[in-house]
């Protein structure tokens, strides 16, 4: 934890950290910014000023085993945080940390984070931003530290007109110049390129621009690897919905498995699909993502193999003809999630 905190501050925290141990949630007046099934983020108010606080429950047995024998997340992005401000890298300033575990199995994560003076006025020239990440990025690379979640939402200008990282959940310190290896170079600039969908070569000049990378071979075999990484990326979004996240849950019950959207399944009737159940439940999630369209199945069941490995999806009160529509749309839905990771995939080799 962070020292000479004044006694105003330290009894709200004390506050905070009381509420968020016994319930698993922040007080009230801590406004929600990003949920999810483990992780939120918070903004909150210190009598010294505004603070973001970056909480972490551990509800699922897999998140329990993994943080077993590892630092808790608070205290590791903690410890990071301090890392990149000692290379001069602008980040924000840790206000306090703390953890919790009974059993010796984790149960609490909480990191307070003091608010940066963020630029009030968008960003309008995008090839410029991103060539501010990139030698943002070289940097951090050159201080010896990783960073595996580079994105447009984990920087921010600020109003010095500096760029600042955010988010070092994900982030590795070496304690050496990494930018030797080019491997790791080549790594950091695929993913700076793998949400940039249109004009990818002009990105990659930008990056070749910032010094991030060097020779017409490196910007290839980066925009190569961001292909791959696009792809991996995407269908791993898609294939969520047949695991417990934010947005689904699961069951084993004894005839098979059961997936369901976490907000319930509502009014509605089991309808028999045969063996396309399945693909049907993952086009609809690629739709959902891809293109806005909202959830009509509800829930999706797959028998064991022993039981004839027959499946079903949950439906609203509808026709047999309107269930037959939604079921040839998600199929198609899911040919063209797996056509285009092929395709990429092909693109890169």
């Amino acid at each position: 934890m962070t020292d000479a905190i004044p006694a105003a501050d330290r009894a709200v925290l004390d506050h905070w950290w009381a509420t968020f141990s016994a319930t698993g949630e922040l007080p009230p007046e801590l406004p929600r910014l990003q949920g999810r099934l483990i992780r939120a983020v918070h903004r909150g108010e210190l009598p010294s000023g505004p603070v973001f606080v970056k909480v972490m429950t551990f509800p699922r047995a897999k998140d329990r085993l993994r943080y077993l024998l590892r630092m808790l997340p608070g205290e590791h992005e903690a410890r990071l945080l301090g890392t990149v401000a000692a290379a001069g890298i602008p980040c924000p300033v840790v206000v306090e940390w703390r953890t919790a575990r009974q059993f010796a199995l984790p149960i609490r994560s909480m990191l307070v984070l003091r608010a940066l003076p963020v630029a009030a006025t968008p960003e309008s020239d995008t090839l410029q931003r991103l060539h501010d990440e990139a030698a943002l990025t070289l940097r951090l690379l050159r201080a010896g530290i990783e960073h595996r979640d580079l994105h447009r939402g984990n920087f921010v200008r600020l109003q010095s007109g500096e760029l600042a990282v955010l988010d070092l959940q994900s982030v590795a310190a070496h304690g050496r110049d990494l930018t030797v290896d080019r491997r790791r170079v080549l790594a950091a600039a695929a993913r700076l390129l793998r949400d940039q969908l249109q004009a990818p070569a002009e990105h990659a000049e930008c990056l070749r621009q910032a010094g991030l990378l060097g020779t017409a071979a490196e910007l290839a075999a980066a925009l190569q690897q961001a292909a791959l990484d696009r792809a991996t990326f995407q269908l791993g979004r898609v294939r969520r919905c047949l695991q417990e996240s934010t947005e689904f849950t699961w069951r084993l019950c004894w005839w098979g498995r059961e997936y369901r959207l976490r907000a319930g399944l509502g009014p509605g009737r089991w309808s028999a699909v045969g063996g396309s159940g399945r693909r049907a439940w993952l086009g609809q999630r690629h739709l959902q993502l891809a293109e806005g369209r909202a959830p009509f199945f509800r829930g999706y069941a797959q028998k064991w193999w022993w039981l004839g490995s027959g499946s079903a999806l949950y439906v609203p009160p509808a026709s047999d003809e309107r269930i037959h529509v939604e079921v040839q749309a998600a199929l198609a839905g899911w040919d063209r999630a797996v056509g285009m990771a092929r395709g990429r995939h092909m693109e890169a080799m």
